[in-house]
């Protein structure tokens, strides 16, 4: 038992950048990250080494879970600095049972696609001839029906001034549209009471920050993207040509491996067609088993 406890201190004096470092050195991971991305493996795997060296809550997570989330990244070749607002790993608290039976928590990282990286896969796909999505700010959107799905917008976008002007507080919903190659096009317009609802309906760590008025979730910490995500994400795989790429990413979205390998997600089942938020974060604290962590800060 002694041994054991003092071979578990040892592994934690090294760093999980520097066992990261070592996992990357290794001939079989270069390999895997070498077979899907060719040339650019060495660029995206220093890119990896400086993420996490660069987020003080990824240090403090499960390497394995790290290298997992990194590969998923990697496998549809989408860059992981967060800044870029394609990908991110992101850190959360993960309630775990030891091997005696007793509840701890465990950082783990996960993989999180943005709005950027959705729109990304789409263009790869060839199937695409335009796409869009964007806040929509009260001064622009003439009507809007629910039951159709159908928009309608100013004619005359140069006598809307609100956005030119920054007032935030004037955006009343998210818009995304696409065009196939076929002429098919379809649009989905969610006003931003719809969103919020949806956010609280899927998000156990948007609803504790809305109760506790914590600034724990991405809903609360980046309203906009998130928002943005949700519209472009649900339009494109209820309506969308999904690509084997887009099939993957709608499916690993916040998945996460423990060191077994087994795959879970931290928060809500993925939507298929149900709906269920393939983005809800969650917080650890008393009534709460995750918690994830804004790094865009």
């Amino acid at each position: 038992m002694a041994e054991n406890t003092q071979v578990a201190t040892q592994q934690k004096k090294v760093s999980v950048v520097a066992q990261v470092k070592g996992i990357l050195e290794q001939e079989n991971v270069r390999k895997r990250f070498q077979d899907v991305l060719g040339k650019k493996a060495s660029q995206f795997t220093a890119s990896l080494v400086n993420v996490v060296n660069a987020t003080p809550a990824l240090k403090q997570c499960d390497p394995n879970s790290i290298m997992a989330a990194a590969f998923v990244a990697a496998s549809l070749d989408l860059p992981i600095d967060s800044n870029l607002g394609f990908a991110a790993l992101v850190p959360y608290d993960k309630s775990m049972k030891d091997a005696n039976g007793n509840w701890r928590k465990v950082k783990m990282a996960q993989f999180q696609i943005m709005y950027k990286g959705f729109v990304q896969l789409a263009i790869r796909s060839g199937e695409y001839s335009k796409m869009n999505c964007s806040e929509v700010y009260e001064d622009e959107l003439s009507s809007y029906n629910p039951i159709t799905g159908e928009c309608e917008f100013v004619e005359d976008f140069s006598n809307c001034q609100q956005r030119m002007n920054g007032e935030y507080d004037k955006i009343i919903g998210y818009y995304a549209w696409f065009r196939l190659r076929s002429g098919f096009q379809k649009e989905l317009y969610m006003s931003k009471k719809e969103i919020e609802n949806h956010a609280k309906k899927y998000s156990q760590a948007y609803r504790y920050d809305l109760q506790k008025n914590k600034q724990g979730s991405k809903w609360t910490t980046d309203f906009d993207t998130m928002a943005k995500k949700t519209v472009i994400k649900l339009l494109l795989s209820k309506w969308g040509i999904l690509s084997v790429e887009m099939q993957q990413a709608i499916q690993d979205d916040q998945k996460t491996y423990d060191e077994d390998g087994s795959e879970s997600y931290s928060d809500n089942q993925p939507d298929i067609d149900d709906e269920p938020d393939p983005f809800a974060d969650a917080i650890t604290e008393s009534d709460a088993d995750v918690e994830e962590i804004d790094i865009t800060q």
